[in-house]
């Protein structure tokens, strides 16, 4: 238990000086993580995965939330996933996370799910969504979307041609390695 004072001007301007001592019980630093947490509700990050990946019924944690304690575990310098829990718990992050969530909850066997669920959704379809997400919350320009001169996989369907000339046109054949691919764009 640490004892804190400060000394504070009076409110009446003379110069009497009130001294405001408190107790502090325990300190718990939680550096940049609400911060982080707060960027990633502003993305809706959970909801987008939530809606992408089922929940798995065994947990009481869904992909998406379960996705922002792994971000926030990570940036906080831990990537075991059997240690998330009881750093969140240690950071008192766990109820900003989800009302009533408790260590037991964010354990390594559950996390290994939600990663297993990510890889089998398609990672670049969440990144993607994601990253389109990123891109209309903060108002990004995009001139240009992809630079490089190697092949670029596109995924979902393509109904019709596009209509502007400068949009990509995706295209079925070989990429550059050799390797026969569904489609690419020309």
């Amino acid at each position: 238990m640490r004892l804190y004072g400060a000394m504070m001007l009076s409110k009446s301007g003379d110069d009497r000086r009130d001294i405001m001592a408190t107790t502090i019980q325990q300190i718990h630093p939680v550096a940049h993580l609400p911060l982080v947490l707060g960027v990633l509700r502003r993305l809706e990050v959970a909801t987008v995965i939530d809606r992408l990946i089922p929940p798995h019924p065994a947990h009481g944690l869904s992909c998406g939330r379960g996705v922002e304690a792994l971000v926030l575990a990570i940036l906080d310098g831990h990537h075991a996933l059997y240690k998330v829990g009881r750093r969140l718990e240690e950071r008192r992050m766990l109820t900003l996370l989800q009302p009533g969530l408790t260590r037991a909850a964010i354990n390594d066997y559950c996390l290994g799910h939600i990663l297993d669920a990510l890889f089998a959704a398609n990672l670049n379809k969440v990144f993607g969504t994601i990253a389109l997400k990123a891109l209309e919350v903060y108002a990004i320009p995009t001139p240009w979307l992809h630079q490089d001169t190697t092949t670029i996989t596109l995924y979902g369907t393509y109904e019709d041609e596009p209509q502007s000339p400068d949009a990509p046109h995706p295209a079925y054949g070989i990429a550059k390695m050799g390797v026969t691919i569904s489609n690419r764009c020309c």
